[in-house]
């Protein structure tokens, strides 16, 4: 998924697909361990839009605090 698709998101959309996105890790480095051949693209891709999916609740939350911070100083 793009980031320009996961902006368009809620938050609580964010936060439901990261947690899917985290149980396909889980479970792919788990069938991993049992030497169960897994594309090792699917893992790096997963990791990649967990990654992405961070990235933007982080921004926003700063983007929040930043907003919270100008509005005292006036």
């Amino acid at each position: 998924m793009k980031a320009t698709e996961l902006r368009d998101k809620s938050e609580l959309e964010l936060r439901e697909t990261l947690r899917e996105l985290r149980k396909e890790l889980f479970d792919a480095q788990f069938r991993a361990g049992q030497d169960e051949v897994e594309e090792r693209g699917k893992t790096r891709k997963t990791r990649r839009e967990v990654a992405r999916i961070l990235t933007i609740i982080r921004e926003r939350e700063l983007a929040q605090s930043a907003g919270a911070t100008s509005g005292e100083e006036s």
